[in-house]
C-alpha cells in the first residue's frame, strides 16, 4: 500500500496528512476484502484510503456501511477501466 499527501478539509487543525491508496488489483481476489477492512480499521479519525478497483466496489461498500457507520465514501473515478472510491474515517 502507498502513501501519499493530501490536503483535507477537517477542523482538526492540521493542513495535511497522508492518504493511503490500495490497488486491489495487486491482491489475490480471496483476500480482497480482509485486506481491505483491516486498511480501514488501522486509519486515524479523518483518514483516508484511495481505493483502486477493477469494478464499482458495491458489494464492499455495502460491507462498510454496515459496520458501524463510521466511514464515509466518494467515487472518485467512475469507471470504465478502472473505479476509485476513497473511504475516510469518521469517527
Amino acid at each position: 500500500m502507498k502513501r501519499i499527501r493530501m490536503e483535507h478539509e477537517c477542523k482538526c487543525n492540521s493542513s495535511n496528512t497522508e492518504e493511503q491508496v490500495l490497488d486491489v488489483l495487486s491482491l489475490p481476489r480471496q483476500v480482497r476484502h480482509p485486506a481491505i477492512l483491516g486498511a480501514l480499521e488501522s486509519l486515524p479519525t479523518g483518514g483516508t484510503l484511495l481505493l483502486k478497483a477493477p469494478h464499482m466496489p458495491s458489494p464492499l461498500l455495502a460491507e462498510v456501511e454496515s459496520l458501524d457507520g463510521s466511514f464515509t465514501h466518494e467515487v472518485v473515478v467512475d469507471g470504465p477501466d478502472e473505479w476509485q472510491v476513497r473511504l475516510r474515517r469518521q469517527s
